[in-house]
This record gives C-alpha cells, structure tokens and sequence, in this order.
C-alpha cells in the first residue's frame, strides 16, 4: 500500500480510538496530566525525527521499490528507519495526549506494523542492493532506537 494512504488509514483510525476513548471515557489513564506533557514530548521529537529523515532522504514517503540509493548521511548514520521511529513516536504522543487507553493501544498497533514494515522493507533492500546494504546494516547497527533496538 502507498505510504499516504497507509497514513490516512492509520491516523483515522487512531483519531476514531480518541473519539471513543476520550469522549466516553473508555479506558481512562490515571495521573493524565502528566501523560499530556508527556505525549506532547513524543509528538514533537517524533516531528522532528521523521522530518530529519526527509531532509536526508528525498524518497523516503515512496515505495521502497523506488528508492535508488542507500542514504548514510545525516541521522540515517545512527539508525536505519528514523522516519518509521518519528511516525511511531508522533501516534504515541498524539494518543497519550487525550487520557485514554484506548488510542495508547491503536498507537502500540500501528507502531507494530511500522517494525514488521521496517522489516520486510530490510530484506527488499538487500536483494537489491546486496552487499551495499548489508555494510550499512554493519556500520549503523540500530533499526529504531541507538543501543536498544
């Protein structure tokens, strides 16, 4: 699926768990005054994160089929899938922001699916660019997270 509909889904539907879960308080979070500040924290660093890896990388909302080069610089020479990290931590940050569980799940759900998508993207990168792709899988160890993940 094109990355900009894969988002518009995924943000629907997380938009829908706010609507649920805020208006009729499904799942309430306790201590939600604090999980506010610090969703307003992931969204921001994930804005920032996922706008790094397209200043790097010009390709980054295309499929993975037309991406042409393996881009090493900038924050791609700490981790391999900053935009996934960035998108990751801006639905944790918008979910955490509304006092509920239930989108916190939605946006655990998607997070999930954008590692299985990282993932799958991996091994078409190394069919097509082989043994180019499996030095940047050397040289910059971490998918999501330096020293962690």
């Amino acid at each position: 699926m094109k990355p900009s509909k894969r988002g518009i889904i995924e943000w629907g539907i997380l938009a829908f768990s706010v609507f649920f879960g805020f208006y009729f308080k499904i799942l309430p979070i306790p201590f939600s005054k604090y999980f506010l500040w610090i969703g307003i924290l992931l969204f921001i660093i994930g804005g920032w994160i996922h706008g790094l890896s397209h200043r790097y990388h010009k390709q980054a909302h295309d499929n993975t089929e037309k991406i042409e080069r393996i881009v090493t610089e900038g924050i791609y020479s700490k981790i391999r899938h900053p935009g996934y990290l960035g998108l990751m931590l801006n639905s944790l940050g918008f979910a955490l922001l509304w006092g509920s569980l239930l989108p916190v799940i939605i946006a655990v759900f998607i997070s999930i699916g954008y590692v299985l998508t990282a993932l799958e993207e991996e091994k078409y990168l190394l069919e097509k660019f082989g043994r180019d792709y499996e030095k940047y899988m050397r040289d910059v160890k971490w998918r999501f997270i330096p020293r962690i993940f």
